[in-house]
């Protein structure tokens, strides 16, 4: 309040809490935290099971389990072989079959051979893809009602004014 206008300021506290400021970009490492990587540079062989969210650079051939996390195959990451995550999102090279439990998105940098199976399915612009797509939701065995007898003695005709929906779709 009274200070000479040539005066330099005076200096910041020094204590630790005074001194910190967040970084204003994320760093590298932050954006991969909570997250394993498979560089470009590793091949891996075999089963993979994981309990986190896994980004695939490299090249993997087997099955890759992560039930509860989600799998994301980068622009250089190959996978030979199936996957079964919560959620998959591909802009590499899958040769195999996809499953997610919530969702599946193809880039339109992604190359994929396989079928898909997830409730939501989403194909962009430009994506390669050849196999089927299922998007029915998964029912536990003890959910789903008993046979009646009229249902289980064979097949009833179909007799709706609906017209039909494929379940699979083929594009290739």
């Amino acid at each position: 309040m009274w200070k000479k206008e040539n005066e330099a300021p005076s200096a910041p506290p020094t204590s630790p809490a005074a001194r910190y400021e967040p970084d204003p970009m994320p760093s590298k490492s932050s954006e991969t935290a909570g997250r394993a990587v498979i560089g470009a540079s590793i091949r891996l062989t075999g089963e993979l099971v994981g309990g986190e969210d896994l980004l695939v650079e490299g090249r993997i051939e087997g099955t890759i389990e992560l039930s509860q996390h989600a799998l994301t195959v980068g622009a250089k990451g190959r996978i030979a072989g199936s996957a079964h995550a919560r959620a998959i999102h591909v802009d590499g090279e899958v040769d195999g079959n996809l499953a997610a439990d919530e969702m599946l998105v193809l880039r339109k940098s992604a190359r994929v051979k396989g079928d898909l199976v997830s409730p939501r399915v989403v194909i962009e612009d430009g994506a390669r893809f050849k196999g089927s797509i299922d998007m029915e939701s998964k029912k536990s065995p003890a959910a789903s009602p008993a046979p009646s007898p009229a249902t289980a003695s064979g097949p009833r005709p179909l007799v709706t004014d609906e017209p039909k929906r494929p379940t699979d779709v083929k594009v290739g």
